[in-house]
């Protein structure tokens, strides 16, 4: 047995001794749902249990009240690995994205790995990243405000698991996206005098019907949704003195979403300098698209495989992207992968029927499905901190990948828009 294959073995074993601490972690939280930037309880909760496990806890961070990371070994060494707990709830429907069980699992997986890390050195720490979901007025996604101060700039390789519906999977793309607001100020002013004021309500509608215009230029894989969160006031008698509308916006990649929204608020400026209405327009999230990591994604791929679990080929969740025709879902965690190695896997809780954002899918992140998940997950995930740690070879594979990426400006990553270039022949082979 080789010495990578020994340590996998015993992180195995440590998940399985903690195991109904884990899912007693992810019972809570599920019990307890709290939104992004309010997850006051999760965030004391997990802390003050990987504190337990000899972990160095430090939050708040980056200003952000529930925010946190738990570092054990020597800061100074490599390689640094960082499990992401998410642990914020849906709107109105509690934990029905699973986000306890991202949470439990990656608690479980920096637990499993810190014998490891004491024997083999470097360090392994759990990142408490909220407000994945990004709801409140004030948010941007935890992970965007965290990759933006440097918090994983140091960081060798930045690992998660998802719950998802029907089988596991290692390697899916997700969509850049900006969500931003468009308000117009006009002035207000009697029916009967219309050129005494200023019309906010028509200034926002000549805005939409001016984008709804311009999109027919647009690739048709460009998402533009809106919806009008004010309407101009209760009475049709009086000029609306403001109008706004909440806009979400997607493409393929980053650097094309970029050109378009800066059309769209080209549009928006002529507009207000044609109406005379004052402008306001705020982005309140904007996520990037994701970059792979192909040797974290085949490490987690052969670990899952190794510990019995049905797993999506990542060749066939590629190529399942390149038939789509309209953009998918978004994560924060991709802003995470443009600043170091990411894997984001997929654990399943439930058949090909359930849907995120549901309360089935709310129900089923605590159920006996839900618990096998973070048991898994956890396995799964410490495994592949263990290939890094262990296997110098997997480690500096994994590094030069994304090194070799950022040094192209992510020109010339494998399997994604706009170019879909080839997957190495290693990868491919691999996996057969």
């Amino acid at each position: 047995m080789s010495t990578t294959d020994k340590y996998k073995e015993q992180v195995q074993k440590e998940v399985d001794s903690i195991g109904s601490e884990l899912i007693g972690l992810s019972d809570a939280i599920h019990d307890n749902p709290e939104l992004g930037l309010k997850e006051h309880r999760a965030c004391e909760l997990l802390t003050s249990k990987i504190e337990s496990h000899g972990f160095l806890v430090e939050k708040p961070v980056v200003g952000l009240n529930t925010a946190f990371t738990a570092v054990f070994g020597d800061p100074a060494k490599k390689p640094k690995i960082a499990f992401l707990a998410e642990y914020d709830c849906v709107p109105g429907l509690g934990h029905a994205c699973g986000h306890n069980i991202i949470a439990a699992a990656c608690f479980g997986a920096a637990v499993a790995v810190k014998k490891v890390t004491a024997e083999l050195g470097g360090t392994v720490a759990l990142f408490g990243t909220p407000d994945e979901e990004a709801v409140d007025p004030l948010s941007r996604g935890g992970k965007v405000v965290m990759a933006e101060a440097g918090l994983f700039d140091d960081v060798d390789a930045a690992l998660m698991v998802h719950p998802t519906a029907g089988s596991n999977a290692v390697w899916r793309y997700s969509f850049p996206l900006k969500d931003f607001s468009v308000r117009y100020l006009g002035r207000p002013a009697h029916y009967t005098v219309p050129h005494e004021g200023i019309n906010a309500l028509e200034a926002l509608l000549m805005f939409i019907s001016n984008v709804n215009t311009m999109k027919r230029g647009w690739k048709p894989d460009a998402m533009f949704a809106y919806t009008i969160t004010d309407g101009g006031g209760p009475s049709a008698l009086t000029v609306p003195k403001s109008a706004e509308a909440h806009i979400t916006m997607k493409a393929f990649y980053s650097q094309y979403l970029d050109e378009l929204h800066a059309r769209v608020e080209a549009c928006a400026q002529s507009v207000a300098a044609v109406t005379g209405a004052k402008l306001e327009m705020r982005v309140i999230s904007e996520y990037k698209n994701m970059i792979p990591n192909l040797n974290l994604a085949l490490g987690l791929y052969k670990n899952l495989r190794a510990l019995g679990a049905k797993t999506d080929n990542p060749v066939d969740s590629q190529r399942a992207l390149e038939r789509l025709t309209y953009p998918g879902i978004s994560t924060d965690f991709a802003d995470v992968s443009w600043v170091t190695a990411g894997i984001h896997g997929y654990c399943s809780i439930g058949g090909d029927g359930l849907v995120a954002h549901t309360h089935e899918f709310a129900d089923a992140a605590r159920s006996e499905r839900g618990h096998e998940a973070v048991i898994l997950s956890a396995k799964a995930l410490a495994m592949t901190a263990v290939d890094i740690l262990a296997n110098p070879e997997f480690y500096h594979a994994t590094r030069a990948e994304f090194e070799q990426y950022r040094a192209a400006n992510f020109a010339n990553v494998p399997g994604i828009p706009p170019r879909y270039l080839p997957l190495p022949k290693y990868f491919t082979e691999e996996l057969l």
